[in-house]
């Protein structure tokens, strides 16, 4: 990875902890600030790393860096505004889904998908009881994010890339950093939320903003 791009990388890093700091301190003008700047950062680093030739991968993959930051934005509102979030979110993982499967054969490997299933129905068992109404768009959620994971790791066994690497990890952390938000929302409250939670979401949005790069750009030396 080149001076530049660590330059950046570094920037996102502590407009990721500032962030992290400010809301453990209730600063929400600092949070207002710093949380859609830090993705932003993210989505310039990923417009750097583009290669001279695109295709839907790419466009794919920015669309949905863009719809999360208006599920960022949704989520941190004064108001209530879970559900809009949520659908944000979706969105964006539609879109990365249709960019992950770009390119690549339509495959249902039993070591990729059977361990998702497991987990998948893990998370919504342990959520329900507490879900209430939002059993469905909960569910729906867990299965996209699902189907996410699912694609990269499928893009990954074929192609071998260094980006689907990145990618992967990406989708994965997503999983992780979903299912902290929803635990800490919907069943139990725990004090370093702010931190596991955001902490694992950034490191996935910049790994899916690094596997938009060439091969030799996101070698890490």
């Amino acid at each position: 990875m080149n001076f530049e791009l660590e330059l950046l990388t570094v920037a996102i890093i502590v407009c990721a902890v500032l962030h992290i700091l400010a809301e453990y301190k209730g600063a929400q003008r600092k949070v207002y600030l710093l949380k859609p700047l830090t993705m932003l950062l993210i989505v310039v680093m990923g417009l750097i790393l583009l290669p001279e030739k695109l295709d839907w991968y790419h466009y794919a993959l920015l669309i949905g860096l863009l719809f999360s930051i208006g599920g960022d934005v949704a989520l941190m509102w004064p108001s209530d505004k879970f559900m809009l979030g949520l659908v944000s979110f979706l969105t964006g993982h539609i879109f990365y889904i249709s960019g992950l499967i770009s390119g690549i054969e339509l495959s249902l490997s039993w070591y990729v998908w059977v361990p998702l299933i497991i987990l998948g129905s893990g998370m919504f068992l342990g959520l329900r009881s507490g879900l209430g109404r939002m059993q469905i768009p909960v569910l729906l959620y867990i299965l996209v994010i699902l189907i996410m994971s699912g694609t990269a790791w499928e893009r990954h066994f074929q192609l071998e890339l260094p980006q689907t690497y990145f990618a992967l990890w990406g989708a994965t952390l997503f999983i992780l950093s979903d299912a902290l938000l929803a635990w800490n929302r919907f069943r139990v409250k725990f004090k370093s939320a702010q931190l596991f939670i955001l902490g694992t979401y950034y490191t996935a949005q910049w790994a899916l903003a690094i596997s938009l790069s060439q091969s030799d750009a996101v070698q890490m030396s």
